[in-house]
């Protein structure tokens, strides 16, 4: 079924243009979005089509997240480690939870990050997965869930060496099977936790299925102060020197802690990072710098949240005063996702991503004043209706492919089953 978004105010973020038009989406995400003044124009050749009246109503490309943990949705309320050792949170935190996930907690985690991502208008995640334990059809079952709910995702396997050497080789060659067959990048946890044949071999596989590496980078002062004890080089030049940086594919995550030469580095490269604001400041690790890394700035929530324009807000306020930023600028860095998706040819993301907003603002939208709407004025409970890969998948706040009240009562038992494990070691 295609659907023509009838009286559309459409805003295209590419051109800065405000346009009143009547928008045909199709399901065929190689197919370009048709535009015309005359509805008739866009019902020709079409047997079975969805109108969808936007007149008063704001019609945009959806978000991408840039850098997304699902498996950390159900946990996100469970009490934090006091504590400003970064290692000591992980190893508390994230370490910990990974272990305990099997296929059934798995589905729960994508099941929830679906709904929450569609309500808030992404719709497509890059993912950055760990379930050490449950290596082989972890990325399986999360891409059943999503698909169950409509979110599209690019996703990883996280591998390193802190378990042991026998996981990241099996973390590795569960990579090479998904990659055969998926999209996907190679996932690596960090530098500090990544020794020199794993960092190697990911390369290697990266190179192999011609897609790039995500991982964490500089999050934490550990991270370069280990890279720079053992090594003798920090974590970019590190990266740098390996290959991971060969590919415009390869996602940065935080990149906190960076001196100027590795800023350079990743300018020169045009590889992306991504702006984690909320967790960085959750974890209090420091707050993002732009200087001298180029454009090429993506937004994620790090498994906080599904909520990217909450994520755009928050990396221009809390980013004044440690960045060079500005409304628009947040604007650009929210929609570098999507642009991340059009320059490397990924699936994942395409015109018929769209978004509805009934935002009734008392000063009219425009392109000149359309950043200051987004940071100050719009929300994500003015998103109506949404559109994933040329599908209703929201509609008047609703998921329509799945019934969101025979879902929550088997997430709320994989929660407490999860809770109940974690809180057996401590």
């Amino acid at each position: 079924m295609s659907i023509i978004l009838k009286n559309a105010n459409y805003f295209d973020f590419r051109q800065n243009k405000l346009l009143f038009t009547n928008v045909l989406v199709e399901s065929d995400s190689k197919k370009k979005l048709s535009f015309s003044s005359d509805v008739n124009d866009l019902l020709e050749n079409q047997t079975d089509v969805r109108i969808i009246d936007c007149f008063g109503k704001l019609v945009m490309h959806s978000f991408v997240n840039g850098h997304h943990h699902s498996y950390m949705s159900l946990t996100r309320t469970h009490k934090l480690t006091n504590t400003d050792d970064f290692e000591f949170r992980l190893k508390t935190g994230a370490w910990k939870i990974d272990q305990f996930l099997d296929a059934d907690v798995l589905e729960a985690c994508a099941l929830y990050s679906a709904m929450e991502s569609l309500k808030n208008g992404v719709t497509c995640v890059i993912e950055h997965h760990s379930s050490q334990n449950c290596i082989k059809g972890s990325l399986e079952t999360i891409e059943k869930a999503f698909k169950k709910v409509g979110l599209q995702f690019l996703p990883c396997f996280e591998i390193s060496d802190r378990k042991s050497y026998s996981a990241s080789d099996e973390g590795l060659d569960y990579t090479d099977s998904w990659l055969s067959g998926h999209p996907g990048l190679v996932g690596l946890h960090a530098s500090f936790t990544v020794g020199s044949t794993t960092l190697k071999n990911a390369v290697e596989m990266a190179s192999k299925h011609k897609t790039g590496i995500h991982i964490h980078v500089a999050e934490s002062t550990i991270d370069q102060e280990q890279c720079i004890k053992e090594y003798g080089v920090t974590v970019v030049e590190r990266l740098y020197d390996a290959g991971v940086l060969e590919s415009t594919k390869t996602v940065l995550a935080h990149a906190i802690h960076l001196s100027n030469e590795e800023a350079e580095l990743i300018n020169k490269t045009g590889v992306y990072v991504v702006e984690n604001m909320e967790s960085n400041l959750r974890s209090n690790v420091g707050f993002f710098n732009s200087e001298g890394i180029g454009d090429n700035i993506m937004l994620g929530t790090d498994g906080l949240h599904g909520n990217m324009m909450r994520s755009a807000k928050m990396a221009f306020l809390a980013g004044q005063g440690f960045d060079h930023i500005d409304p628009s600028i947040a604007i650009q860095r929210l929609r570098a996702g999507n642009e991340y998706f059009l320059k490397n040819k990924i699936c994942g993301d395409a015109e018929n991503n769209l978004i509805i907003l009934d935002y009734p603002s008392p000063e009219e939208v425009t392109p000149s004043n359309m950043a200051m709407h987004m940071i100050f004025g719009m929300e994500s409970k003015h998103i109506s209706h949404v559109i994933s890969n040329g599908h209703l998948v929201v509609e008047n706040g609703r998921l329509t492919m799945v019934n969101e009240d025979d879902i929550i009562p088997f997430i709320r038992q994989m929660t407490r089953k999860l809770i109940k494990q974690l809180e057996k070691i401590k």
